[in-house]
């Protein structure tokens, strides 16, 4: 098939169309029945139902197709989505689709087109790129969950000390106060004993020197009523006697 597409292309072989072989203008051939054609022929070809399912391709495309097919075996295979029964052979860059030589025919044959297997290379270039950066950024999470990771722990065993040295402090600190209201209780009870004991003491005292004024006013009531000038110098004399010594 090289062959014949480089005796083609070169013009050392003059051939003539295999369907009408009147014409010696030949453009395309057909994969099933390995016929070279002419316009004319290409295109009655494809209006018979018995061939209108046949892939033809442009005669200058033959070596590129057939290096396509022997490093993509199975790009050949890929059915048509508008004419059922057809596979693929072209790729429309205009319409970014893939396409079928009666897609070509029909819609695409002023479009800019590239051959299959290369546009094949081009996309899974492509599809390469995104995964590489698909790959980098899951490594970059990766990173980032690990980083996250390490920070949790960190702050977990910060948190953990942290909490233990409150309560460690709170402790302390209960025992300071405890401490402390024990030292204000004992001062408080200690205070209150002395009031205790210094009002009881004066308390006792009053008393003791109320009953002895008691005694005294009624010596002094007995002295007065006996309207009696002894005894009245005599109270007076221990009166006075009483009051220098207080």
């Amino acid at each position: 098939m090289m062959a014949l597409s480089n005796s083609l292309q070169s013009g050392q072989v003059p051939m003539l169309c295999q369907m009408c072989e009147e014409s010696n203008e030949i453009k395309w051939k057909c994969l099933q029945c390995d016929f070279l054609l002419c316009t004319k022929c290409q295109q009655l070809h494809q209006k018979v139902k018995s061939t209108d399912q046949h892939i033809i391709i442009d005669i200058k495309d033959i070596t590129t197709y057939q290096q396509e097919v022997n490093d993509h075996p199975d790009i050949i295979n890929i059915p048509c989505s508008v004419h059922n029964g057809q596979n693929c052979c072209q790729f429309c860059k205009t319409c970014e689709e893939i396409i079928c030589s009666l897609c070509f025919l029909q819609a695409h044959n002023t479009h800019d087109m590239i051959g299959l297997a290369k546009e094949y290379e081009l996309t899974l270039k492509a599809v390469n790129n995104f995964h590489t950066e698909v790959e980098e950024n899951i490594l970059q999470i990766e990173k980032g969950l690990s980083k996250l990771d390490i920070r949790k722990t960190s702050e977990e065993s910060l948190y953990e000390s942290e909490k233990q040295k409150i309560l460690n402090r709170e402790r302390v600190l209960k025992n300071e106060v405890e401490m402390h209201t024990h030292n204000l209780l004992m001062k408080l009870d200690h205070r209150r004993e002395f009031f205790k004991k210094s009002v009881q003491n004066e308390e006792n005292r009053s008393k003791k020197l109320k009953k002895e004024l008691e005694i005294r006013r009624e010596s002094l009531d007995h002295t007065l009523k006996q309207n009696n000038a002894t005894e009245v110098f005599n109270i007076f004399k221990q009166e006075r006697q009483t009051k220098s010594r207080q």
